[in-house]
């Protein structure tokens, strides 16, 4: 794969202008414009698939009015029954009448029920079950749960505790597999109206078919699936499958069905195609009416404004090519006739000139181009005039290098010559104004070790105690855990420096300076205190702010405010640096730095 990226990479990188050109513009054309039609589409199959679930909202709605007027028609038929005069006597009579009163009134009851089952083309049987043993009914055969009931079971345990009204019990196990047969039923305890005594149970039984015909009215889409669902989410009826009328059913979007009232809802579905489940609830019976409808056919309305997008994007990407070509020429064009005069410059040719009738970006590198070359043509000239400039600046650093020299041979001269007169103190005093100007003009790291750093000083101390005598007394004290660490070259003579010279030197009386170093957590502090004359608050400010500007002819220009520029070039804002001053009272500079074992360890 890096293979693949490199070579890709090399080939963009060495390819021609125009054609990087060509290859840069076309995806800042194409892109966007496959963007805006992918989202157009997405966005136009949205407001489809919400209109269309909309519209089947809708007729599920009108079937859940027609099942609703279905419902109220049973109640109505079973509170006639329930009020009939007739039935209400036939059902209290004795059981013990004789054989031909008991068909005289099953077939009353038989006319009766006729009667009531003649108004419409109803898939229903009715049941009369009599406390004194009479049944009566209008199908072929009376099931055995109905002739033997028990008043704790289901359906009539329900009726005999509702107490004449009317209730619905599902039927949530099928035994057929093509006919379903009762997959509903209703029913109501007789009661005698005059005295409230019960006379037996009334059970009407609904075929599934009953129930389908109402809802097969309804615009089924392709490969959709319509369901009767009761309160708890058992199938009371299915179209066009029938495999789970009588189960409940076993979809992870139940929940949602069953705890709202209507509406619709695209369902996540991982390994199977993406439906959109459209529901309404029955207001009388909370059964759930459900349309389960695959996206694909719902969306299928939009495959024109996709065609459509499909045909915009391939035109303006043929335009896009076109314009992309053309652009690239016309921009790459003056920048080839560029290139051409530049390689005859190459060649030694400073007669060319670049021509342009446009003053854009390209017309302004021709000009440039064109006093590019007269300036060359003026540097030709100078560069002899240069070569010898050159030489006596070499001639000039060979002198220079000859002055040091020369001045430790003088200052060993006199070394020697004190020693023989055995004069120490001057001999001392020479050694250590040698070493200290070797060692500040010495070529190399910035970064000496603590302990060299601080041999260095006290060289410088030696000097300045031989001229000041007993006026100056000095205090080093530095832990040796730091004397092997790396600190900044002449980041504390000059702070000495200045405490002897601007500080004690003008001080009445005997002046005393401290240098003290150790170690504070990751940080290295060096703290230089005296007894001078101090400086004010706002010479402080002014130092510390790197705007201080010294009025003296005798300042060398190696003092705090250089020190404080120094460390913010080498350790940026890792460092601190304060003055503690008061006029008369003295001065005391305290400096932190990182820790730097070695002389490359510093960091900005």
């Amino acid at each position: 794969m890096s293979k693949i990226r490199n070579r890709l990479q090399n080939y963009l990188l060495g390819t021609s202008l125009q054609k990087k050109l060509i290859i840069l513009f076309l995806p800042l054309a194409i892109i966007p414009l496959s963007i805006l039609g992918t989202f157009s589409y997405y966005k136009s199959s949205q407001v489809v698939q919400t209109q269309v679930s909309k519209t089947i909202l809708e007729s599920l709605s009108q079937v859940n009015y027609s099942l609703n007027y279905f419902v109220k028609d049973i109640e109505q038929l079973t509170m006639y029954i329930y009020s009939n005069r007739e039935i209400q006597d036939i059902l209290s009579k004795d059981q013990g009448r004789t054989l031909a009163e008991k068909q005289q009134d099953e077939k009353r009851v038989n006319d009766i029920l006729d009667t009531f089952l003649g108004f419409k083309n109803w898939n229903i049987a009715i049941y009369l079950l009599g406390e004194n043993g009479d049944r009566y009914f209008t199908g072929n055969l009376l099931p055995s749960q109905y002739d033997d009931y028990n008043l704790n079971w289901g359906l009539f345990r329900k009726m005999r505790l509702a107490g004449g009204n009317i209730i619905w019990d599902t039927h949530y196990s099928m035994k057929k597999t093509e006919d379903f047969g009762i997959v509903l039923s209703s029913g109501r305890q007789l009661k005698k109206i005059e005295t409230n005594k019960p006379l037996g149970f009334m059970v009407v039984d609904i075929m599934e078919n009953a129930l389908a015909d109402k809802y097969n009215k309804a615009h089924l889409q392709p490969g959709g699936q319509m369901l009767l669902l009761d309160r708890n989410g058992y199938v009371i009826s299915s179209t066009p499958s029938k495999h789970i009328v009588g189960t409940k059913l076993n979809e992870p979007y139940l929940d949602k069905v069953l705890s709202g009232n209507k509406g619709f809802f695209e369902p996540a579905s991982k390994d199977s195609a993406p439906v959109m489940v459209v529901y309404d609830t029955s207001e009388m019976t909370g059964f759930k009416l459900v349309s389960i409808v695959p996206v694909a056919v719902l969306t299928k309305e939009s495959s024109s404004i996709r065609n459509l997008m499909l045909f915009i994007m391939i035109l303006f990407g043929v335009v896009s090519c076109w314009v992309a070509y053309v652009l690239s020429v016309t921009i790459t064009n003056p920048l080839r006739k560029l290139k051409s005069l530049m390689y005859l410059v190459e060649n030694g040719n400073m007669d060319v000139a670049f021509s342009s009738k446009y003053r854009d970006e390209v017309g302004q590198l021709g000009l440039s181009f064109n006093k590019m070359v007269q300036r060359i043509k003026q540097l030709i000239d100078e560069v002899y005039k240069k070569q010898l400039m050159l030489k006596e600046a070499e001639i000039k650093a060979i002198h220079a290098q000859f002055n040091p020299h020369f001045l430790y041979n003088a200052l060993d001269s006199i070394n020697w010559m004190a020693r023989i007169h055995k004069i120490t103190d001057i001999s001392q005093t020479v050694i250590s104004l040698g070493e200290l100007l070797r060692f500040s003009i010495r070529k190399g790291q910035p970064f000496i070790q603590v302990k060299e750093d601080m041999h260095q000083i006290r060289n410088f101390l030696f000097i300045q105690q031989m001229r000041y005598g007993d006026k100056l007394e000095v205090e080093i004290h530095i832990d040796e855990e730091i004397e092997s660490l790396y600190t900044l070259k002449l980041l504390i003579q000059p702070i000495v420096e200045n405490a002897i010279t601007h500080g004690l030197e003008i001080k009445p009386g005997k002046g005393q300076l401290s240098i003290r170093g150790w170690r504070v957590e990751e940080y290295v502090r060096f703290e230089i205190r005296d007894n001078g004359v101090g400086m004010s608050s706002d010479m402080v400010e002014r130092i510390l702010s790197g705007k201080y500007v010294s009025d003296s002819e005798q300042n060398t220009g190696i003092g705090l405010e250089n020190s404080v520029k120094r460390l913010q070039l080498y350790f940026g804002s890792n460092y601190r640096f304060e003055i503690e001053s008061e006029i008369m009272q003295g001065t005391t500079i305290l400096i932190e730095i990182p820790i730097m074992r070695s002389g490359e360890d510093h960091r900005v």
